[in-house]
């Protein structure tokens, strides 16, 4: 029996398959550069799709590595999308990054990340603590993935200064 032959349609008309070419499940994935870990990802389930892009619904928790090997970062979000022509992730839903080194935290509806350039980006609300209590807000941010720099685009919320005597 040929391929469309009873279902109404020919080959030519059957639109291509979009869907994923792959799934993988309860996934580690390290990332190294020239023998150096950058980064460690965990996923309960990654989708994998013919033009490289990658998908992971059930979330991601992933570490962010410094040269001498220690964890610099850590972070988590409910759904991630990685785009393979951009080298670049979509981080969506409750999602949440610390510094280990600069003890802040980042929290976040949606977070792209530049794996090439080091650094997170979003035009959506954020929320910033540092370890004394400090607590910033606003829409919009630029910042290296250890939180060692951040810059929030429409800064709102309380600043502690102290006074110089």
């Amino acid at each position: 029996m040929l391929l469309g032959t009873g279902f109404g349609f020919t080959p030519e008309q059957v639109p291509p398959y979009e869907g994923p070419t792959l799934e993988s499940t309860q996934l580690e994935t390290i990332y190294s550069a020239q023998g150096i870990v950058k980064f460690r990802l965990l996923t309960d389930q990654a989708l994998h799709y013919e033009n490289g892009d990658r998908s992971y619904p059930e979330g991601m928790y992933i570490e962010f590595f410094q040269a001498d090997k220690r964890i610099s970062a850590q972070g988590r979000a409910h759904s991630v999308y990685f785009f393979a022509e951009k080298n670049s992730y979509k981080f969506r839903g409750d999602v949440e990054l610390k510094s280990l080194q600069e003890k802040r935290q980042l929290n976040t509806e949606e977070l792209h990340w530049s794996p090439e350039t080091g650094t997170f980006d979003t035009d959506k609300f954020i929320r910033i603590e540092t370890e004394d209590g400090e607590v910033l807000t606003g829409e919009g941010l630029t910042a290296k993935q250890d939180l060692s720099y951040y810059h929030i685009t429409k800064p709102q919320g309380i600043l502690k200064v102290k006074s110089i005597k």
